[in-house]
């Protein structure tokens, strides 16, 4: 029960279950990873935590590598199902 009395509602999102909690988010990335058809979105979600965490200066680099690995047709890991917006370069930065 929350403050008052009232039932609090137990959050069933996906953010809060599997990305959140940190045994649903290990749960959900071994999914990923032994999934064919997936194995590309587990290794993104790895990169862009990775990208999240490293330096200013070295962020134009990792940006490229992630655009040129997940998001290029043809890149070692392309993850075809994003959307066009999705994988487009953020605005006022040209394509590497």
């Amino acid at each position: 029960r929350g403050a008052g009395g009232h039932l609090e509602e137990e959050d069933t999102s996906f953010r809060w279950q599997c990305v959140e909690q940190p045994i649903g988010k290990l749960l959900f990335q071994r999914f990923l990873e032994g999934q064919p058809g997936l194995a590309a979105a587990g290794a993104l979600w790895v990169e862009l935590e990775a990208y999240e965490r490293c330096e200013e200066n070295e962020r134009q680099a990792a940006a490229a590598a992630l655009r040129s690995r997940f998001f290029n047709p043809g890149g070692a890991q392309h993850c075809g199902f994003l959307s066009a917006q999705a994988v487009a370069a953020p605005t006022g930065e040209a394509p590497p």
